[in-house]
Parts: structure tokens; C-alpha cells; sequence
């Protein structure tokens, strides 16, 4: 079963090849650069496979964020554990500056985490940002995450690593 999860303002279904076409246009621009773009069709084919198998294997992963007033995909969040990270990641995306200023990755942020929390029963989480994302910086503060200067990178990269609360001191 795919979970669907809602706020007051949002719906977030799993992130899927019906969001191809949006996560093409995403990433065919600079905006995707702080989620491993830009990127290609192929390339987009191949995030959404393995979205996809990160789903089937650890029963979490990538949603789509869509405003309950509309019916397209307008950005991205969820926690990602691939091989290759330290820790579980939890990231976020909008796929358009139009939808920025208006609390949408934040409030799909939290929902993301909170679901991570319940369905896997985890104590922490983390996001890797790269220290020119000042955006990104700003929101995993407004989440009430912290830099964790011991948390280890991925490839040992130059991200920081923030360092979000339990679930119980966020309830």
C-alpha cells in the first residue's frame, strides 16, 4: 500500500512515473542543482526507478507535493536512505519560485518527517545541504534542525549536516 498524506493545505502522493513530465522540466534547470541536477529525461527515468525500489525496500521514500487546489505535482520531499549516505536524508524541493515565500516545503517537510518517524520508528534524521543553499539552511532552522558538526557527509562532501529533532520533542 502507497501512502497518501495530507495537510490543510497540501496532499502528498508517492513520487511516481505520473510526475515524469514535471520532474523533467524540474530538472532540466538550475534550480535542481542542490537535488544532483540538472538532468536529463533518462536521468529523470532513472530517479524515478529507483524511487520507486527505495519504496518496495524500506517502505518510505520521495512524495510529491501537490496543493489540494491543484492537480500537478509542484515540488518534492521525503527521506531517502541510499547506500551511500551515512544516515537517512530528509530533502525538499519545489520544482518553481512561483510556489517559494508560501510555507508549501516546510509544511510538506514536516508531514514527510512525521510519517518517517511513525512508519519506521526512527529517532533522528538529517538533511545534507550544501553551504551556498541559504535557502535550505533558512528552512531546516524554521524545522528546528541543527548543525551536527560531527554527523559524517556523503563522499565526505562540504554539505552541513542538520540534524533534526526527535519525534517526541516535535510532537
Amino acid at each position: 500500500m502507497t501512502p497518501t498524506l495530507h495537510t490543510d493545505r497540501l496532499t502528498l502522493t508517492v513520487l511516481s512515473a505520473h510526475h515524469a513530465d514535471a520532474l523533467e522540466a524540474f530538472y532540466a534547470t538550475e534550480r535542481s542543482a542542490w537535488v544532483g541536477g540538472p538532468s536529463d529525461k533518462a536521468g529523470c527515468a532513472k530517479l524515478l526507478k529507483n524511487a520507486a525500489k527505495h519504496w518496495d525496500e524500506h517502505g518510505f521514500g520521495l512524495f510529491a507535493i501537490n496543493l489540494n487546489v491543484e492537480t500537478e505535482a509542484c515540488g518534492m520531499t521525503g527521506v531517502g536512505d541510499p547506500e551511500w549516505f551515512p544516515e537517512a536524508e530528509l530533502l525538499w524541493a519545489l520544482w518553481d519560485e512561483k510556489y517559494e515565500g508560501q510555507g508549501i516545503a516546510t509544511e510538506a517537510a514536516i508531514a514527510a518527517r512525521a510519517f518517517y518517524y511513525r512508519s519506521t520508528g526512527a529517532k533522528t534524521v538529517v538533511s545534507y545541504i550544501h553551504p551556498d543553499n541559504g535557502a535550505s539552511i533558512k528552512m531546516a532552522k524554521r524545522l528546528g534542525a541543527v548543525v551536527d558538526d560531527s554527523a559524517p557527509t556523503p563522499h565526505d562532501n562540504n554539505s552541513i549536516v542538520f540534524r533534526h529533532p526527535a519525534p517526541e520533542a516535535i510532537q
